[in-house]
C-alpha cells in the first residue's frame, strides 16, 4: 500500500466523521422540533484494492443519511391515536347531550313535569279558584317551553356537529392532496439518489393527523410512496387522490365518496365520532324527546277533552277542548305541534285560564275536580308512547320515560369515557415506544458527537503520520 493510499483512507475517514458530526448537530438542533425524526449516517467500507501480495482497504464511504423510524410502531401509534381522538370527541358530544337534557336538576324537564302535575293536583283540591287555574296555565306553558328549549338546543347541536363534520371532511381531503404531492416529491428525490428525510417527516406528520381524523390504514410502497386506505377503499394511491364528501339528508350528515354520494365510507377516529353523533346519538335523543312530548300532549288532551268549563250565573257547562295544541287532521306522528319543538298551549287555553277544565262532563257544578285529579294522576299512571314511525312503545309514566332516557345517556357517557381512558393510555405507551426509536435524546447525541470527534481526530493523526512517512522518504534522498 502506498502513502497515497494511506492519505486517501485518512481523507475518507475525515469526510465520514465530518458528515456524522453534521448530522448529529442537526439532531441536537431539532431535539424539540415537532415531528422531527432522528437521523444517522450509514457508512460502508470502500471496495478494496487488490495487489499481488494481498487485498488492501480503500477507506470508508458514506452510503446516505437514514431516519430512525419503525413502521410497526408508527402503525400502532396511529391506530391508538384514532381510537383515543374519536373517543374523546364522542365523550364530549355525549356529555353535551347530557347537559342539554339536564337531568336530574331543579330546572330540567323532570322538574317541569313535577310542577305541572302538582298544579293540576292543587286545582283538583280547589277547582273553583281562578288563581289556581292560572297556575295550571303557567305550569303548562313552562313545560312546553322546557320541551322547546331542549329541542332547540338539540337542533343547534346537530347543526354544529354537521358543520364540524364538513370541516373535518375538507381537512381530510386537503391532507390527502398534500400527502399525494409529498409522495411525488419523495419518489422523485429518492430516485435521483438523494435522501428525502425532511419530506418524509412532513408526510408522516400529515399521515398522523389523517389517521387520527379517519382511522385510515397506511401502506408504504417499495418506491417510497404511501397509500392510504379508508374502510378498504383507496383515499390516496401514490399521487392520486379519491376524495370523500359530506352529504346531508334530513338534517343528518354522513360521509360518502365524492364520486359516488350513494356509497358511504366506513370511517373511525374523529370523523367517525362526528358521524356517530350526527347519524345516531343526536337523532336518537331528538326522537326520544319528541316521543315524550307527544305522549304527554296526547295523554293530557285525552283527559282534558272529557271535562267541561263553567261560566255565567247560574254556571253553565261547556265542553272543553284540548289543553295542548294539536291538529285533528294529522296523525300524532306527523303533527308538528306534537313534537318537542312545536309543543304549545291550545289557543283557547293560552288566551284564558278559564278554558282549563277541572270538572268532568257529569259534574253538577264547578266544584267537581275529577278531571284535574285525573290529569294529576298521570304523574304515576302509564301512558302510551309511540315511536316516530307510529309503532307502539312500552307504556309507562312520563317521569319514568324521561329517567330512562337520562340513564341511557349517562351510561353511554360513562362507558365511552372509560373506554377512552384506556385508549389514551395505550396511545401514550405507543407514543413513548415510538419516541424511544425516533425521538432525539440530547445526551445520546452528545455521546455520539464525542465518538465522531475522536474518529475525526484519529483520521487527522493518520494524515500527520503519512506526512511524516513521506518526509522520511524525502530525507533519504
Amino acid at each position: 500500500m502506498s502513502i497515497g493510499s494511506i492519505l486517501n483512507n485518512a481523507r475518507s475517514g475525515l469526510l465520514a466523521a465530518q458528515r456524522a458530526v453534521e448530522v448529529t448537530s442537526n439532531n441536537v438542533a431539532n431535539a424539540q422540533t415537532a415531528g422531527y425524526t432522528r437521523q444517522r449516517v450509514e457508512t460502508a467500507a470502500q471496495i478494496p484494492t487488490r495487489f499481488a501480495d494481498g487485498e488492501f482497504g480503500a477507506g470508508v464511504r458514506v452510503i446516505g443519511t437514514t431516519r430512525a423510524r419503525d413502521q410497526f410502531l408508527d402503525a400502532n401509534f396511529r391506530r391508538a391515536s384514532a381510537d383515543a381522538s374519536g373517543g374523546r370527541l364522542r365523550t364530549d358530544g355525549l356529555g353535551r347531550l347530557e347537559t342539554i337534557l339536564g337531568e336530574p336538576s331543579d330546572t330540567g324537564l323532570g322538574a317541569a313535569l313535577d310542577t305541572f302535575y302538582g298544579a293540576w293536583s292543587d286545582l283538583a283540591a280547589r277547582p273553583t279558584a281562578g288563581g289556581v287555574q292560572g297556575a295550571v296555565q303557567q305550569a303548562g306553558a313552562q313545560l312546553a317551553l322546557q320541551f322547546n328549549r331542549v329541542a332547540q338546543q338539540l337542533d343547534e347541536f346537530q347543526v354544529e356537529t354537521r358543520q364540524r363534520l364538513e370541516a373535518a371532511v375538507n381537512e381530510v381531503n386537503e391532507l390527502a392532496t398534500a400527502i399525494a404531492d409529498l409522495n411525488r416529491q419523495v419518489v422523485a428525490q429518492e430516485s435521483g439518489g438523494q435522501s428525502a428525510n425532511t419530506l418524509r417527516d412532513e408526510r408522516d406528520q400529515k399521515l398522523d393527523r389523517l389517521v387520527a381524523l379517519t382511522g385510515a390504514s397506511v401502506v408504504e410502497q417499495p418506491n417510497g410512496a404511501t397509500s392510504v386506505l379508508l374502510g378498504g377503499l383507496s383515499l390516496v394511491d401514490s399521487t392520486e387522490v379519491r376524495p370523500i364528501a359530506a352529504v346531508t339528508a334530513n338534517g343528518v350528515a354522513d360521509v360518502t365518496r365524492a364520486s359516488d354520494p350513494t356509497r358511504p365510507v366506513i370511517i373511525g377516529g374523529e370523523l367517525g365520532a362526528l358521524r356517530q353523533l350526527s347519524v345516531v346519538d343526536i337523532p336518537t335523543m331528538q326522537a326520544d324527546i319528541d316521543t315524550l312530548a307527544r305522549g304527554v300532549i296526547d295523554a293530557v288532551n285525552a283527559v282534558h277533552r272529557q271535562g267541561v268549563t263553567w261560566s255565567g250565573a247560574p254556571p253553565t257547562a261547556t265542553a272543553a277542548g284540548d289543553f295542548y295544541a294539536a291538529d285533528p287532521l294529522l296523525s300524532a306522528e306527523s303533527d308538528p305541534l306534537r313534537t318537542a319543538r312545536g309543543m304549545r298551549l291550545d289557543s283557547a287555553v293560552a288566551a284564558s285560564a278559564s278554558a282549563i277544565a277541572a270538572s268532568g262532563a257529569t259534574a253538577t257544578g264547578p266544584g267537581d275536580g275529577s278531571i284535574a285529579l285525573a290529569i294529576a294522576g298521570l304523574r304515576t299512571s302509564d301512558i302510551g308512547f309511540t315511536n316516530p314511525d307510529g309503532s307502539a312503545r312500552v307504556d309507562e309514566p312520563a317521569g319514568t320515560f324521561l329517567q330512562r332516557v337520562a340513564t341511557n345517556v349517562a351510561f353511554a357517557v360513562k362507558s365511552t369515557s372509560d373506554r377512552t381512558e384506556v385508549d389514551e393510555a395505550i396511545m401514550t405507551q405507543a407514543d413513548t415506544r415510538r419516541q424511544e426509536v425516533s425521538g432525539v435524546s440530547v445526551d445520546e447525541e452528545l455521546v455520539r458527537l464525542i465518538k465522531f470527534q475522536q474518529a475525526y481526530a484519529a483520521a487527522a493523526r493518520l494524515v500527520n503520520t503519512a506526512d511524516a512517512m513521506a518526509q522520511t522518504l524525502l530525507d533519504l534522498r
